[in-house]
């Protein structure tokens, strides 16, 4: 199975020009694969104007389902996502065209302001894997990735497959590579991670459960593509358990 990352600048309030690169890189893959998408990817951290961002993640999400369909694919990615009078950052599952996934982010980065915008999910009730036609899937939005004790509760649910959606910034860059390999190594899984560029530090990654990276970008916009092999899974378990 081919598990794709995209990465491009995410533009906070140029809606249309972070769709059309959207739409530029979704036309690279082929079907049947997973697609991870970057963090809140349509809109940006467009603090100021939540509710049209709401609004317009909402079309994005729309036409995505009509696409994961048309290319009998997984989507994951995160989107601004309105309840009631209440925002949250989203983590949001699309196989074949139906919603089989949606959480909001249970770790706020706060030095970036975002615990004044957007309600925290709860710790463990929104943490949720999905069986999909490319696996067993347990989403992971950015920050998440510093926190192992995630990765494990989400380990013990059966997944497969880690995917993150991220804006991770320029100046922690090597925490993004270490902490990639880290959880694909200690968890014995895949991780597929998806990064925005810009001020943000790009290299998105595929990388194996030996923690071999698979596939990785730059710092410039762009699509990668790694060959996921779950057999990989039991053969790193055989002759490393570690459980």
């Amino acid at each position: 199975m081919k598990a794709y990352a995209v990465q491009f600048e995410t533009v906070a309030g140029e809606y249309e020009r972070n769709w059309n690169r959207t739409l530029t890189f979704l036309n690279f893959t082929v079907p049947s694969s997973l697609v991870v998408f970057p963090e809140v990817f349509p809109t940006g951290f467009d603090y100021e104007r939540l509710s049209i961002a709401a609004r317009f993640s909402s079309s994005v999400f729309d036409s995505l389902k009509s696409f994961s369909k048309s290319f009998d694919s997984v989507f994951v990615f995160s989107i601004v996502e309105k309840v009631n009078s209440d925002y949250y950052n989203v983590v949001k599952v699309l196989d074949r065209g139906k919603e089989v996934l949606s959480r909001p982010k249970v770790k706020l980065f706060s030095p970036f302001g975002e615990d004044r915008y957007f309600v925290q999910g709860k710790i463990p009730e929104d943490l949720k894997v999905v069986e999909t036609s490319c696996g067993v899937v347990a989403p992971i939005i950015c920050f998440e990735l510093r926190f192992p004790e995630i990765f494990l509760y989400l380990r013990e649910m059966g997944a497969q497959i880690f995917t993150v959606s991220a804006q991770w910034g320029r100046a922690r860059r090597e925490h993004w590579h270490v902490l990639l390999r880290a959880r694909a190594i200690e968890n014995q899984r895949f991780v597929v991670a998806s990064n925005g560029t810009g001020e943000m530090a790009g290299f998105s990654a595929v990388i194996d459960p030996w923690g071999k990276v698979l596939a990785e970008a730059g710092d410039g916009e762009g699509i990668i593509c790694g060959e996921v092999d779950f057999s990989v899974i039991s053969r790193v378990e055989r002759k490393l358990p570690v459980r």
